[in-house]
């Protein structure tokens, strides 16, 4: 009598079934969201529907704090588009302030999760699909750190997906990760919420990107750059 076949390995297992759940609630979100919008994710019909969503603010409050974190998280672990739509919708309908907390904290904790997913799950497929990208990557973060993450999140030079996924495979604390992508990603989600205040004087996207918008983010991108330096010399000068 032969024994049964193992059909075990063809299940998925724990940890991909702890995927499984945010990736559907994801779709399901995304798909409601569509179809309220007449199937158009647009910054015209992000206009068309501003007064409905400040109604659902006004109505269920805890209901659209929730909603606007969880799509933001999800859109950022997932790698799925529409980041910056919500981030204007959230500044319409919460202010700059809140609006900026809400979606920059939804963006870390997605960023984050994908960094863990990377680290814990997704490694062999991160290595094959990445491979040119994670060997500059991992120099760079073993010679600056935090400093280099710091400057990546400011002004992304490599795609927002690549750098969660590429960290998981560093040797960088879960932590570090987290509070220097929150830092990052913060001046320039408040330059996309911030405009949501004022959606209607927003045309295009592209708009946000003026010059004086990208000189100022890569300021502050070259002030870790800055900081080094400095403490690089005080330590030569010291040792001399």
């Amino acid at each position: 009598m032969q024994p049964k076949p193992d059909n075990s390995r063809n299940l998925p297992s724990r940890a991909q079934w702890r995927w499984l759940l945010p990736t559907v609630l994801a779709t399901l979100g995304l798909y409601w969201l569509l179809r309220e919008l007449g199937g158009e994710f647009s910054l015209a019909s992000l206009r068309r529907h501003h007064d409905d969503f400040l109604t659902l603010i006004e109505h269920h409050p805890v209901a659209a704090v929730l909603l606007t974190f969880l799509l933001h998280t999800l859109l950022a672990a997932l790698a799925l588009p529409g980041a910056s739509l919500l981030m204007l919708a959230a500044g319409s309908g919460f202010g700059a302030a809140l609006g900026t907390l809400l979606c920059l904290s939804g963006c870390t904790a997605g960023a984050t999760l994908a960094m863990l997913a990377s680290r814990h799950w997704l490694e062999p497929v991160v290595r094959r699909r990445y491979a040119p990208q994670l060997g500059v990557f991992d120099a760079r973060i073993t010679s600056d750190g935090a400093a280099y993450l710091f400057s990546l999140r400011l002004l992304p030079v490599l795609p927002f997906v690549v750098v969660n996924l590429a960290a998981g495979l560093t040797h960088m604390r879960t932590w570090t990760f987290t509070w220097v992508s929150f830092l990052g990603m913060a001046a320039g989600t408040f330059v996309y919420v911030n405009a949501g205040t004022e959606l209607g004087h927003v045309r295009e996207l592209s708009d946000l990107h003026s010059p004086g918008v990208l000189g100022s983010l890569l300021a502050l991108a070259l002030l870790p750059w800055l900081g080094k330096l400095l403490t690089r010399r005080r330590t030569d000068k010291a040792s001399a």
